[in-house]
């Protein structure tokens, strides 16, 4: 008998520092703020170099607001943000495979960056408000999950990780907060927007455009002074991808929370995905004609118990 082993390391240096100026007017403000990043990353895997990179950037932000009276607030703002793949994204140890795929990441994934304009309005009502706006965001570098022909097994398939190009998104949110009545309180948002995505599957150009929402809302629901209530619901609709095409799903979560000894102690109890439909589902034709679904770890009960002291 033999036994092996793989070892990998994937060692991040970021150094930053930022600042931010603002100046508040009678009816006007405004926020101007920008970050500078040094980020350094190298990966080993068994003992070889398999990535490394060094990238210097800046991160810059501001919004400008305008309140004409106490009820009205209109807001314009941009921001550049990034999203760096994480340990599983990277990871090149097998974790998981079938007789046809095989789940390995990808050490070479660049980070994601998000440059993001965006202008709302909002309206104070007597028991809420409610916000509406338009967006533009360009995202360069996007990761994404890819499927690639496995050469060492008949029709098998390599699920990992990639960077494909721009993906430009426009759309509308619109969200909300509004007390129903003295137990009742409810939070929902939706966003509809439309998305040019680019990308290179298995040496393939490929170019989709997509329309996408998504819906989400919050109730909380208080049955006495210290006894609360909520009920979490989520749905995506479908998305048209560079290889795949996926299907809707939704999701509801439940929860409760106590609170004794005079506010200080806190018992809560969140069931999520009761009824365990946060499926990922999909189709495609690259490089294969296939259909899927992945059932992740979704539906948990989480009970906590928390006492504050002091303040």
């Amino acid at each position: 008998s033999w036994l092996s082993f793989s070892v990998y390391s994937y060692d991040r240096n970021i150094h930053s520092c930022y600042g931010t100026y603002g100046q508040n007017f009678e009816k006007w403000s405004y926020q101007l703020g920008a970050r500078f990043e040094n980020y350094e990353v190298e990966a080993i895997f068994n003992g070889e170099k398999v990535f490394e990179d060094d990238i210097f950037t800046i991160y810059p932000s501001g919004y400008f607001t305008y309140s004409p009276s106490e009820k009205n607030t209109y807001q314009l703002s941009y921001s550049r943000r990034i999203d760096r793949p994480g340990l599983g994204q990277v990871n090149p140890i097998r974790e998981w495979s079938t007789p046809r795929i095989v789940s390995i990441g990808n050490p070479s994934l660049d980070p994601q960056f998000t440059n993001s304009i965006e202008a709302n309005y909002t309206r104070k009502l007597n028991k809420g408000a409610i916000t509406g706006g338009v967006f533009y965001r360009l995202i360069t570098d996007e990761i994404s999950r890819v499927l690639l022909e496995n050469p060492d097994v008949e029709e098998g398939l390599i699920l990992t990780f990639d960077n494909f190009k721009n993906n430009a998104a426009y759309g509308i949110e619109l969200s909300s907060n509004y007390r129903i009545g003295k137990w009742w309180s409810i939070n929902a948002s939706f966003d509809l927007y439309g998305q040019t995505q680019k990308g290179v599957v298995e040496n393939i150009n490929k170019e989709v455009d997509a329309v996408i929402y998504n819906f989400r809302v919050n109730n909380s629901l208080k049955a006495t002074k210290n006894l609360t209530f909520q009920i979490f619901g989520f749905y995506r609709g479908e998305k048209d991808g560079i290889q795949f095409k996926t299907k809707p799903f939704y999701f509801i979560n439940t929860g409760a929370r106590y609170n004794f000894l005079k506010g200080k102690g806190t018992a809560s109890i969140n069931f999520n995905d009761i009824f365990n439909t946060m499926q990922f589902r999909f189709s495609g034709d690259t490089p294969f004609v296939q259909h899927g679904q992945f059932q992740g770890e979704t539906q948990t009960v989480f009970l906590g118990l928390s006492y504050r002291i002091g303040s």
